[in-house]
C-alpha cells in the first residue's frame, strides 16, 4: 500500500497533528528514530510514519485500519527495554503512547488509580503520593519509562522482594488486540470469579497480543520509614549468607542488591560520587528496610553486629538520613546508565533460584573467562529474588557487530547453563527480538505451541510487535 496513502488516511481517522512522517521539517532524523528503538544497538530503526494517540478510541482506530490493511505496527512506550522488544527495524508503523499520560480516575475507598498506558513510572508514584498511597514498582529508568510498557514487560525493579511484580499490583486493564477490538478487564472490584482472568495474558506479552491504553493499579500504604544499609563484601558467597541473615530479625526487608567494584568504579566515573568506604571490596550489597520505630532501629545494628561477627563483610554503614539513602542508592541505580551511555554493551538479565546461585557462578566465571577473554563484566542485580543482570563491555578496538557477533555466539553456552540450574534466561527486560531464538532454553516446546495459539486468537494477521516473543 502507498505510504502517502496510508499518512493521508491515517490523519482522516485520528487528526493531523497526531500523525509524524519520517523528513517532515520540525523533527530530526535523530529524534524520530528514537521512537522505533529501545537501549539495544544490535537492530537499527527502519520505518516511515510515527503516530500519538491521544486515547484507546483512536488506537482502536489506528488498529482496526491496520488490521484491514495488512500493516505491522510497533508499540512505542518509554523505550528502556534490553530485548529490542521496541525495535521496529521492517517498515512497521510506530505507535507511540507519549501522548496518552493523564489520570482518569480516582477510588479512595479501593484505593486504586485508573491511568493512560503513557503516564511516565515516576509521575504514578507522584500521583500515588499526592493521594496519601504508594505504589510500590520502583527502578533506575521510572523517570522515563512508561507504566503500559512496564506492565507488557511484567516489570520487576528493586523492590520485587517485599513487594512482588507490577502483576500483583494490576486489577485493571485496557487494551486494544490485533484486530482493533477494544477489551476492558474490571478494575473497580476486587472479585470477579466469572471465568478466565484474561488481563494476565496481556501482562508480560511484549505487546505482541494488544497494545495496552489503560490500566486500574493498585496502590498500598507507604513505608513509615526508610534506611538504608551499604556493606563491603569480599567474597560472592557471603552475600547468600548475608541474605540469610536477614531472615532472622523480624524487619520489613524492601529491597536487597548487589554489585561488583567494576559497576562501582564505573558509576563513581559517571556520577562522580565518592567511595563508600575507606578501602575497597570485591562486592558491595545495599539493603533496604522499613523502619517502623526506634527498636527497629535498634535491629538494624543488631543485623550490622551479627555479619560483621561473623566475618562476612569488611566494612558497612546504616544510612543516617534520606540523602544518605539516595548517596548509597546511587551507587546501584547508576549502574545501566554508567554503562549504557559510556560503552556498547551486550546485556543479558537472567534469574536462578538463590539455592542455586553460588554453583551457576562458579561455572559461569568459568565460562566467562574461556569466551571473553580481554572483555569486561559488569555483574549486578537484584539478589533478593535471584535476578542477575551480567553485561559484557565492549573493548574499544571491536566493531559493534563482530562483539555482538562473539557474544551471540556464547550466548546459548550460557542459557544452557542457566537451563542446567532451573533458570530463566530472561527475568524482567522480556524477550523480545533478541533472545526469541533462544527461548526453548525456558519454555517447553509445548508450552511455546500454546503461546502462538493464543497469538492467534487475539492478534491471526500477526500486525502486532512481529518477530518479536514467538
Amino acid at each position: 500500500m502507498d505510504k502517502t496513502k496510508i499518512k493521508e488516511d491515517l490523519k482522516n481517522l485520528i487528526g493531523d497533528t497526531k500523525v509524524i512522517a519520517k523528513g517532515d521539517s520540525e523533527w530530526d532524523e535523530s529524534t524520530f528514530n528514537s521512537y522505533g528503538t529501545d537501549r539495544t544497538k544490535v537492530h537499527k530503526p527502519n520505518y516511515q510514519l510515527l503516530l500519538f494517540p491521544e486515547s484507546t478510541e483512536d488506537v482502536a482506530k489506528i488498529v482496526t485500519y491496520a488490521y484491514q490493511n495488512n500493516i505491522q505496527i510497533v508499540p512505542s512506550g518509554g523505550r528502556t527495554g534490553y530485548a529490542g522488544g521496541a525495535v521496529a527495524k521492517d517498515g512497521e508503523i510506530v505507535i507511540s503512547l507519549a501522548k496518552m499520560d493523564k489520570t482518569l480516575d480516582f477510588d479512595p475507598f479501593l484505593g486504586t488509580l485508573q491511568i493512560q498506558a503513557g503516564m511516565i513510572t515516576k509521575n504514578l508514584h507522584k500521583e500515588a503520593e499526592e493521594k496519601g498511597f504508594y505504589f510500590p514498582v520502583d527502578f533506575a529508568a521510572t523517570g522515563s519509562s512508561h507504566i503500559g510498557g512496564n506492565i507488557a514487560t511484567n516489570a520487576g525493579g528493586v523492590r520485587v522482594v517485599h513487594y512482588g511484580l507490577i502483576r500483583n499490583w494490576i486489577l485493571g486493564l485496557t487494551v486494544v488486540t490485533g484486530k482493533g477490538e477494544v477489551y476492558r478487564f474490571n478494575g473497580e472490584i476486587l472479585k470477579n470469579n466469572t471465568g478466565y482472568d484474561l488481563k494476565h495474558l496481556f501482562i508480560g506479552s511484549e505487546g505482541t497480543l494488544g497494545i495496552i491504553t489503560e490500566a486500574v493499579v493498585k496502590l498500598t500504604k507507604p513505608p513509615k520509614d526508610i534506611r538504608v544499609i551499604f556493606l563491603a563484601v569480599p567474597e560472592y558467597k557471603n552475600i547468600l549468607e548475608i541474605f540469610k541473615e536477614t531472615h532472622n530479625f523480624d524487619l520489613n526487608l524492601l529491597a536487597f542488591e548487589f554489585l561488583t567494584d567494576y559497576c562501582l568504579e564505573k558509576v563513581k566515573e559517571h556520577l562522580g560520587v565518592p567511595d563508600p568506604f575507606q578501602s575497597p571490596s570485591k562486592y558491595y550489597v545495599l539493603m533496604e528496610y522499613e523502619v517502623k520505630n526506634e527498636s527497629d532501629d535498634e535491629k538494624l545494628y543488631s543485623i550490622l553486629e551479627s555479619i560483621t561477627e561473623k566475618e562476612l563483610i569488611t566494612d558497612g554503614s546504616v544510612a543516617q538520613n534520606s540523602r544518605q539513602n539516595e548517596t548509597f542508592w546511587k551507587y546501584r541505580e547508576g549502574i545501566s546508565e554508567s554503562l549504557s551511555l559510556a560503552y556498547t554493551v551486550h546485556k543479558n538479565d537472567i534469574s536462578l533460584p538463590l539455592r542455586n546461585m553460588e554453583a551457576f557462578l562458579d561455572e559461569m566465571t568459568v565460562l566467562l573467562n574461556s569466551k571473553y577473554q580481554g572483555f569486561s563484566v559488569a555483574l549486578f542485580g537484584h539478589i533478593g529474588d535471584g535476578n542477575l543482570h551480567l553485561n559484557i563491555v565492549k573493548p574499544k578496538e571491536i566493531s559493534d557487530e563482530d562483539f555482538f557477533k562473539q557474544c551471540m555466539a556464547v550466548d546459548p553456552e550460557m542459557f544452557s547453563l542457566i537451563q542446567k540450574y532451573k533458570g530463566s534466561i530472561s527475568a524482567e527486560h522480556g524477550i523480545g527480538l533478541l533472545k526469541k531464538d533462544y527461548l526453548g532454553f525456558s519454555r517447553s516446546a509445548s508450552e511455546i505451541d500454546s503461546m502462538r495459539a493464543i497469538k492467534a486468537v487475539f492478534d491471526p494477521k500477526g500486525i502486532l510487535n512481529p518477530g518479536k516473543l514467538v
